[in-house]
């Protein structure tokens, strides 16, 4: 079954929004690093008054639990983290889920 993983980011108001789209495209990057284990990654800038400050977001797509094991254990999104969101952010909320055989398409 296709699994969601989404995160949601509160930058540090210091960070510029060019900072946080360079954020936004080294995470982007991981898919080509690791061929073949997320099938799609969308990422963007907030506009809802309803965001309750949170900033930028993700939304990656993978296969089935193993790929996402296999991305969250890879030194690719290690690094990603360690270097590049963690510094540059004061929140985060990460949320996982199976993607329902009822939605629309259908993966």
């Amino acid at each position: 079954m296709a699994i969601a993983h989404i995160i949601l980011v509160k930058v540090k108001p210091s960070l510029s929004e060019d900072q946080a789209q360079d954020m936004l495209k080294a995470v982007a990057a991981i898919k080509d690093q690791l061929p073949g284990v997320i099938e799609s990654v969308h990422l963007g800038t907030n506009f809802s008054a309803r965001s309750k400050g949170f900033t930028h977001g993700f939304t990656m797509v993978f296969k089935d639990r193993a790929a996402l094991e296999t991305y969250d254990k890879s030194a690719e999104h290690v690094k990603v983290v360690q270097e590049i969101i963690r510094p540059n952010i004061e929140d985060l909320i990460c949320m996982d889920y199976d993607i329902a055989d009822y939605s629309i398409p259908r993966l």
